[in-house]
């Protein structure tokens, strides 16, 4: 536990911290690309692009005082923007107290891209097709196959018969995947994991020539991270820097780095699954011993709730219905989850100490028992987190936006920030 002069250190080091507009990016030469004026007309489209998505409908001249760009430069990248049907104009606005014209509100054309999402799972598979604004307009789901090749040729097939029936669109933006596991970006792979028997499997290239669309991919707890960043404007607003916590059959963490997605140099970041906490513990799946995920996972809560002697439901039980008797008052689901989420709490304070995230957030299944989880996270973090006390730093703790399938949000949201994200310099 930290003691009274650790935090008063870390204290004094957040007081003196530099600001936040200080730089300190160092620029990457081996790819080095200058701000020349395409990379500056970019930067100022999709600056633009985002106070419309956040801000619609919304005047030019409002435009110009939030982005600080003068009028006359709103108006040209406006009027691109309504060439390129990325936006339309919508009536008249309210007369000005003066009279005069009413400015033109202007909104984003939800019809301008559709986006396609996979979510793929050990067990199911949920395709979704959104417009522009991130609006569902279908969704199936299927079995996962145990042949990959197959299966992503046949949800492939289904993506082209999708395309054919929501024509609306003036263009497919691509197909972002997410896949519970570990995931090689710049090639396109999925590499392994403890709960899909896939190995090695080149997702992109297998569906990008099943779709002859753009593919994007990623693993499941940093694409929830992503929808959490990019969709909860109203409470992430100002937050640059998240922890995302995914409770599954696993275990596994999405982080974000001053709005980033952070992947690390070999895209494996996020796996705190697999951080030992007892290194004389139980034999995890990952061959390592004590990982967190043997202990907060809900393959740890089924397995603890059996266990107890008055348990009433022990075959067939499965996370969901852990909750629901919870929920009913039972004392062993109950004490099942309470040391679950006493867990949760050892294994976030330490992730909390190492990252500093301005919030928190947890999502699965375990999070519809909310009342009882949140309180035991937030003591664990209070008695072992640095900082913490008079004058120290007070970390928002929060379940997801997202009641269902995050993931699938997140990987609809690949494709998205793809085409609204802000270009790095240098």
């Amino acid at each position: 536990m930290p003691n009274a002069a650790s935090r008063g250190f870390t204290q004094r080091m957040r007081s003196a911290a530099p600001p936040r507009q200080a730089y300190t990016r160092k620029p990457n030469l081996s790819e080095v690309k200058a701000a020349g004026h395409d990379v500056l007309r970019t930067v100022n489209r999709r600056i633009l692009l985002n106070i419309l998505s956040e801000r619609q409908p919304i005047s030019r001249a409002d435009i110009a005082k939030i982005s600080g760009l003068n009028k006359a430069t709103v108006s040209t990248i406006t009027g691109e923007l309504l060439r390129d049907n990325f936006i339309v104009e919508e009536g008249l606005g309210r007369t000005t107290p003066i009279g005069g014209k009413p400015p033109t509100p202007l909104r984003i054309n939800e019809l301008r891209y559709g986006l396609f999402g996979l979510d793929i799972r050990a067990d199911e598979t949920i395709l979704a097709l959104s417009d522009f604004q991130s609006r569902l307009v279908a969704r199936k789901s299927y079995e996962t196959g145990a042949d990959p090749r197959a299966f992503l040729r046949e949800i492939g097939a289904e993506i082209t018969r999708l395309r054919a029936e929501h024509r609306q669109f003036v263009e497919i933006a691509g197909v972002g995947v997410s896949l519970p596991g570990l995931v090689d970006n710049p090639s396109g792979r999925f590499i392994s994991s403890v709960v899909l028997p896939w190995r090695d499997v080149p997702v992109v290239a297998w569906l990008g020539e099943a779709t002859r669309l753009p593919v994007h991919i990623d693993n499941s707890a940093r694409c929830a991270a992503l929808a959490e960043i990019w969709h909860s404007k109203a409470a992430y607003a100002h937050v640059r820097n998240l922890l995302y916590v995914s409770v599954s059959s696993g275990l596994a963490c999405g982080v974000v780095i001053d709005g980033s997605l952070y992947r690390g140099g070999t895209n494996t970041a996020g796996q705190f699954g697999h951080v030992p906490l007892d290194m004389n513990g139980p034999e995890c799946r990952c061959g390592l011993r004590g990982c967190w995920d043997l202990y907060a996972s809900d393959n740890a809560t089924v397995a603890r709730y059996r266990a107890m002697p008055d348990a009433t439901a022990r075959r067939g039980v499965t996370m969901r219905r852990i909750v629901e008797l919870v929920e009913s008052g039972d004392p062993a689901a109950t004490e099942a989850v309470r040391e679950t989420a006493r867990y949760l709490g050892i294994g976030i304070t330490g992730l909390v100490n190492g990252l500093d995230p301005e919030v928190v957030v947890v999502g699965g299944e375990i999070t519809k028992a909310w009342g009882h989880v949140e309180p035991i996270i937030a003591q664990e973090m209070r008695r072992n987190m640095l900082g913490v006390g008079e004058g120290g730093r007070d970390i928002p703790l929060r379940r997801s936006t997202f009641d269902v399938r995050p993931s699938l949000k997140g990987a609809l949201t690949l494709v998205l920030s793809g085409l609204l994200s802000v270009p790095h310099v240098g």
